[in-house]
C-alpha cells in the first residue's frame, strides 16, 4: 500500500520526466526530406524575403503567424538578417487566422514591413498580429499561395512550425528551429 506521500514523489517524479521530455528538442522527422523542402521552395513557394542582398547565404524559414515558437524564432533570425537572407514562407497550420493573415502579409505593398508589423504586434491580448480584413475580400491566388507553401511543409516531411533549413557550404541540407540559441544559429548559418 502506497502512503500518500509516495504518492506524490511518485507525481512529482512523472511530471518532472514530462517536463523534461518535452523541453528536449525534437528529433529531425524520420520522413523529413531536407534537399526536397530547399528545392520545392525555391521553385514553388511563395516567401517573403529579409533582404534584397543576393550575395547573403539563403535560408528557408516555413512559419505560422499564429505560432508562439515563430515568433521568437523570428526575433533570433533578426539579429542576423545583415549576414544571412531569410525567405519566411508563411503557412496555414495552427489555426482559422492563419490563412487569411498571412495572404494580408503577402499582398502588403511590403511584406516584409508588414511581416515586422504582424510580429511587433504578437502579444497583443486582444488579438494575436495582424488583424485582416474579411477573408472573402483577399485573393484567392494569393491564398492559394499560402495552401502551396502548406503543402511544401507537409510533402518535405515537416510535422511542426517553425521549421527552417540552410544549405551549407559542404551541401548539406540542415535544419533548424527556435530551440537553438542565437549563438548555435550563427554556427549553423557559418557565421562563426
Amino acid at each position: 500500500m502506497q502512503t500518500r506521500r509516495t504518492l506524490l514523489l511518485s507525481a512529482l517524479a512523472l511530471g518532472l520526466t514530462s517536463a523534461a521530455a518535452w523541453a528536449a528538442p525534437a528529433a529531425v522527422p524520420s520522413i523529413w526530406e531536407g534537399e526536397k523542402m530547399y528545392t520545392t521552395l525555391a521553385k514553388d513557394g511563395t516567401g517573403i524575403a529579409s533582404s534584397s542582398d543576393t550575395t547573403l547565404p539563403v535560408a528557408y524559414v516555413i512559419f505560422d503567424t499564429q505560432c508562439r515558437d515563430c515568433w521568437q524564432l523570428h526575433q533570433k533570425l533578426a539579429k542576423l538578417t545583415d549576414r544571412v537572407r531569410f525567405i519566411f514562407f508563411p503557412i496555414a497550420y495552427m489555426n482559422i487566422h492563419s490563412e487569411p493573415q498571412a495572404t494580408t502579409i503577402l499582398t502588403a505593398k511590403d511584406p516584409l514591413a508588414k511581416l515586422e508589423e504582424h510580429f511587433a504586434h504578437y502579444t497583443d491580448i486582444e488579438f494575436v498580429g495582424i488583424r485582416y480584413p474579411a477573408v472573402e475580400t483577399l485573393p484567392v491566388d494569393v491564398r492559394n499561395k499560402v495552401w502551396t507553401n502548406t503543402k511544401l511543409h507537409r510533402r518535405s516531411g515537416c510535422r511542426a512550425v517553425p521549421y527552417g533549413v540552410f544549405k551549407n557550404s559542404k551541401g548539406q541540407y540542415v535544419p533548424f528551429d527556435e530551440r537553438l540559441t542565437l549563438e548555435e544559429l550563427e554556427q549553423l548559418f557559418e557565421l562563426k
